[in-house]
């Protein structure tokens, strides 16, 4: 690591609060993003969305900082402005399409910021660069007997300003046809 970058967040295994099943996992972070009953109402309406969202929460897991420094996990942020947005779409016009296409949009718009910072992952003694856009998802990683440590750094991850980037981040959690209605790709 360069010794000008700045650690946010530093997390030595074991975890003092081990992760659970991504869908216990994303319950807490609905219920932490005070929308909770919407966010039960939007996932009984659109199971695609749930699964969608239970993969971010597999991607970043509640531990991803948010660069921003706005307090809660980048986790939080993505599901609390998604369901801010999708709550405010369904209010205005009762378009249950418009509602999921906020939804995408929005977490796919936040979701981006995970490029904000660096992650170092230590894995059997050796420090790398983690890639949220092509590596595996980080509560497997968290899990695994090969990492030992991890550290998010103040430094924007390569592909930050990549005109892509958002798009590269935004498909490990939605599916193309979701990419598709949110207008995200043709």
């Amino acid at each position: 690591m360069h010794s000008q970058t700045i650690e946010v967040v530093f997390l030595k295994k074991p975890l003092f609060h081990p992760l659970e099943s991504a869908p216990v996992e994303m319950k807490k972070a609905c219920k932490a993003t005070k929308r909770y009953s919407f966010a039960q109402e939007l996932f009984a309406r659109w199971p695609n969305l749930r699964e969608a969202s239970q993969r971010l929460t597999s991607l970043l897991t509640v531990y991803w900082p948010d660069h921003r420094g706005e307090g809660e996990s980048l986790l939080v942020n993505c599901l609390g402005a998604g369901l801010s947005a999708a709550e405010n779409t369904i209010a205005e016009n009762s378009n249950d399409i418009a509602e999921q296409k906020a939804f995408i949009s929005r977490v796919s718009a936040e979701l981006v910021q995970c490029l904000g910072l660096t992650l170092m992952i230590k894995r059997n003694g050796l420090w790398t660069i983690y890639d949220p856009s092509m590596e595996g998802f980080l509560d497997d990683i968290m899990r695994s007997s090969a990492s030992e440590e991890l550290n998010w750094v103040k430094q924007p991850h390569s592909a930050f300003t990549s005109h892509q980037s958002l798009l590269l981040c935004a498909a490990r959690v939605f599916t193309m046809t979701e990419l598709k209605l949110a207008g995200l790709v043709d």
